[in-house]
Order: C-alpha cells, then structure tokens, then sequence
C-alpha cells in the first residue's frame, strides 16, 4: 500500500527506508529534504540523528538560507559603516569612543538592526513544511509530534546561532577597521566590548527560538514573514518611542527589541529612546522568557496539527 505522501506502508511493503519529501521554494528549488528519516527504528520512530540531519537538509538545501546569511552580513557591515563613519566626522555626533562602553554601540549595531534574519530563519524552519505541504509526510515518518517541533527548535537555534556570529563578527571588525583608521582605540579586546559582543550573540540566538514558536503558531510563510517585519520595524519602535515620550522609557525594555538591545550591552536604539537605565541581566530575562512563553505556545499547536 502506498501513500499520497510517497512512502511506502503496509504489511508487504517495505517500511521508513524509501521516505523523501521535495521542499519547494518560491524559486523552484526542489530539496530532496528527508533522506534523514530512512533509519526508521523497529517501532517505526525515526531516530533523533535522522531527525536533526532531515531537519538540517530541508533548510540548507534550498537557496533562501545563504541569500539570508548573505543578506545578514550586508546588513550588519553596511550600517555598520555607514553609521560609526558618520559617528566619527559628523560635527554633532551621538555617538562617542572616549570608552570601551562608549564604544559598545557601535559595536553591537547588529543586534539593534539585523536580528529579524535569525528571526526569519526560525520561522521558516517550520513554515517551509506547511508551504510546501510536506508537513504531513513529515508527521508520518515520527508521529510524536514533540519530537518534530524539538528538532526544529534545535536546528532553528543553531542556525540563528550561525547568523548571529556571522552578524556581530562582520560588524565588529568594520566598527574595530574604522576606528583604528581614523587614529581611535579599537578596544576590540576590552572586556566590555567582549561581553556585549558575546551578549549579543545570544540575543541573536534567542530570536532564532522566537522565530520556531512564531512560524509554528502561524504556519503562513508569507503571513508570518510579513508579520514579524510589521511588528520589528514598525510597532515595536513606535510603542518604544511613545513609552520615552511619556517620560516611562524603561517601560519599552519590556518589549523583546528593548530586551534584546539592553542585554547586547545597549544599543544606538536604547540611546534613541533614552532606555538605557537598564541592566544587561534584565535583558536576558525578559528576552528569555518571552522565546520559552512563545515556543511553548508554538508546540502546543504545532503538537495538535492534524496530519492529512
């Protein structure tokens, strides 16, 4: 007996070593993205190895990942540039490198201005399946829905942990390449500098989990895509602005930007919406808790999905 879905079932049949799904992407790139779930244990449970590389291949197979990570170093260097070389000859600069800690917001202009692409990764990890209606084979290969989410999360992470170094180390070496140019002290090796950098990181990282739980709660790609642009780059900085201009500022910290920016070490948004009487440990937690309540939404629905 074979199903819809390409696998082959039944009690003559050969089982779980035959499974591949095409992953499709608005480009027509077709991944052959399952090739993982063909060591299918005795009970029919695919193992968590073939889950994590099936999970891997159905995101690096197609094209939107490194146009991503591509897209994601553009970003990070070219603000970069653009806004420490207008800090350093602007006669009226906002920014100032007398410090380490002055110079922290040049350093981390990634985590102020491209965390969305970790966050786009997150989400496309799971709503690529639902758009290119390979969901359903996926859940039949391991129908411990748990387990699929889990593995998304993990690949989902990891990938949001690529781009977020990626981000931060191409930004960084522009700010440092800048600075000792034009005859400033890189502080590049300062302990503060470190630490935001590596904060950084981890926000960038967190946004990765916000992303999982997201696409998992809206499955729509484009939905999704278009949802997260609207409340990063729109909402978001209008309810921080407004919190500053009623004299609460600290109230935005409270969002998962103004989380994210405070436990980078600050960035240039903190300092445009005069929030920055924050600690770095407050942002970790509110960012933190804001990836555990969204992905544990997101596998509760993702876990009552029903497979057709």
């Amino acid at each position: 007996m074979s199903t819809g879905t390409g696998m082959s079932t039944g009690t003559g049949m050969s089982t779980g070593t035959g499974m591949s799904t095409d992953t499709r992407t608005g480009t027509g790139t077709v991944a052959r993205a399952d090739r993982g779930a063909s060591a299918a244990t005795a009970t029919g449970a695919v193992s968590t190895a073939d889950l994590l590389r099936s999970e891997v291949l159905k995101l690096t197979t197609t094209r939107l990942w490194w146009i991503l990570l591509l897209a994601v170093v553009a970003c990070s260097a070219g603000f970069t540039a653009l806004i420490v070389f207008g800090g350093l000859n602007a006669p009226r600069s906002p920014l100032s490198f007398g410090t380490a800690g002055d110079a922290v917001p040049a350093y981390n202009l990634a985590v102020a201005l491209a965390y969305v692409f970790p966050l786009a990764i997150g989400v496309i990890a799971v709503t690529q399946e639902y758009h290119a209606r390979t969901i359903s084979a996926t859940l039949l290969a391991e129908p411990r829905r748990a387990r699929v989410y889990g593995a998304k999360l993990l690949v989902g992470l990891g990938t949001a942990f690529v781009y977020g170094t990626v981000a931060v180390v191409s930004g960084a070496l522009v700010a440092a390449a800048l600075l000792s140019g034009h005859g400033k002290p890189a502080y590049l090796t300062d302990g503060t500098v470190l630490g935001a950098l590596g904060g950084s990181i981890v926000v960038m990282t967190l946004w990765g989990a916000i992303g999982v739980g997201v696409g998992a709660l809206v499955r729509n790609q484009v939905a999704a895509i278009v949802g997260i642009l609207l409340v990063t780059q729109f909402l978001e900085p209008t309810l921080r602005i407004l919190a500053s201009s009623l004299g609460n500022a600290e109230l935005g910290n409270l969002l998962p930007g103004g989380a994210g920016d405070l436990a980078g070490g600050g960035t240039i948004m903190t300092a445009a919406a005069e929030a920055d009487g924050g600690s770095q440990g407050l942002g970790f937690l509110v960012l933190t808790l804001y990836a555990v309540a969204i992905g544990a939404v997101g596998a509760v629905r993702f876990t009552r999905y029903e497979a057709s």
